[in-house]
């Protein structure tokens, strides 16, 4: 069954931030009264435009009244019922299905990309950079949401260019509501009603935003788990971290301790973390290694970054495998003559340790296709900023540069590479640079395809 997460509304009853009286707790150990359908149906509410029950204060049903009915049969059926979901109970939590976690794949995880509608008019700005701050919030973990501005004219839900779509609404029940990563493309919106853009209290737009492109990357209200008391949804969930009651993806009015802005704890980006892997360090990105070396994917699975990051150090380093887009071992020791006097041809670690060590800062190149002197070079902005700050420009790639298409090497432009080779860009997206990155490198250099013009 699809259903849609968003926020209640401040205007509702009981659902101010400030000077509310939170929801009487329950007795999570006391047997309760299975609640009938009409007892269900008669709490939700109806949006008379579109058709759809809202339930849970802000959670739209699809389908009418038979998905109203096949979501009360599926909450009664609880976890039980889902293949391989566990018992473990503590937030951040990821949405299942089937007992799967409902996150984004790793290639599509760096290219999320979105449209505004211009049909916001005077709010238009407003939501384009509210967006982008609830957007870089999420991003200090490894995914990428991308504004295509080109879209906004045309920012449907059939709109195929774009994975989601940000739209205004009026006269809803909440402030803003958007979907999981397995909806289809013409349920994958962010609604923003109104109401968003006035009297909010404590709450921003930004932070308003924060939470629902946190249900957009899998992530389930906080407080669903029976620590919240209150406020429960249902069990189809998988537990990331301890519980956090100041969440970002926990509703103040549900016992949350929060009681400013929706921001995001250290615990929530430990739960993102643990979902889809950090950005890389200086020498290693365990999303990157795990998922392009298919032994390890299919021993560990794609969420098991702590065994991919021990395998890496046990084993991994020495049988040279390729640990990020922008360090190579065995490339490193190849250009140095130097290294190679000191450590050997095959020490691998040891070309490692200089690199993280003192390579970097010296402008030593990590990879054919990231040379940092050259990235300093070749951009001008760059170089205006960092000057010969290597370690800087470094981060500037692995953070920004690739995500943005720039240019790393003289034998390696991603730009081109998605241009050139439209078979790279229908399967990965036009602009998904970093999935075209990994494509040349474990695959389209032994094709014999182009890395330059």
């Amino acid at each position: 069954m699809l259903w849609t997460v968003g926020l209640m509304s401040l205007s509702w009853a009981g659902c101010g931030v400030e000077g509310q009286e939170s929801p009487p707790p329950r007795d999570v150990n006391a047997p309760v009264r299975a609640e009938t359908f009409e007892e269900f149906r008669a709490k939700a509410w109806l949006e008379q435009d579109t058709g759809i029950y809202v339930v849970d204060g802000d959670i739209p049903v699809l389908g009418g009244e038979a998905g109203l009915r096949e979501e009360y049969e599926r909450r009664l059926r609880g976890p039980a019922s889902e293949e391989g979901l566990g018992t473990n109970r503590a937030p951040l939590i990821v949405n299942t299905v089937a007992g799967r976690d409902d996150r984004w794949t790793y290639t599509q995880q760096r290219y999320l990309p979105y449209c505004v509608s211009t049909t916001f008019g005077g709010n238009h700005a407003r939501v384009v950079t509210a967006m982008a701050q609830a957007a870089a919030a999420w991003q200090a973990v490894n995914v990428r949401f991308l504004h295509r501005s080109d879209q906004d004219g045309n920012c449907t839900a059939a709109n195929n260019n774009v994975l989601f779509d940000v739209n205004p609404v009026s006269g809803q029940g909440y402030l803003a509501r958007a979907f999981f990563p397995n909806y289809g493309r013409a349920q994958r919106n962010v609604l923003i009603d109104s109401s968003s853009f006035g009297n909010t209290g404590v709450w921003t737009l930004a932070g308003i935003l924060r939470h629902e492109l946190g249900h957009t990357l899998g992530f389930r209200h906080e407080h669903t788990r029976p620590e919240a008391a209150t406020c429960f949804e249902d069990n189809n969930w998988r537990a990331l971290t301890g519980y956090d009651a100041a969440s970002v993806m926990h509703y103040p009015q549900c016992r949350g301790s929060n009681r400013g802005d929706l921001d995001i704890t250290a615990t929530d980006l430990a739960g993102a973390t643990a979902l889809y892997g950090a950005l890389s360090d200086t020498h290693f990105d365990v999303a990157f290694y795990l998922n392009n070396n298919p032994d390890l994917l299919a021993a560990f699975g794609p969420t098991n970054f702590t065994a991919a990051r021990n395998h890496w150090e046990a084993s991994g380093i020495t049988e040279a495998r390729r640990s990020s887009t922008h360090f190579d071992a065995p490339y490193y020791l190849s250009l140095y003559p130097d290294l190679r006097a000191a450590f050997g041809a095959t020490n691998y670690r040891a070309a490692r340790d200089h690199w993280v060590g003192g390579g970097i800062n010296e402008g030593r190149r990590g990879s054919r296709e990231f040379d940092v002197g050259y990235y300093l070079a070749f951009h001008a902005d760059l170089r205006a900023a960092f000057g010969n700050n290597y370690a800087a420009a470094l981060n500037h790639w692995r953070t920004a540069g690739l995500y943005e298409g720039r240019r790393g090497s003289a034998e390696f432009d991603v730009g081109y590479y998605l241009a050139a080779n439209p078979d790279v860009a229908a399967a990965y997206g036009p602009r998904n640079y970093a999935a075209a990155m990994d494509h040349w490198i474990f695959v389209g250099r032994a094709q014999g395809r182009r890395g330059v013009p």
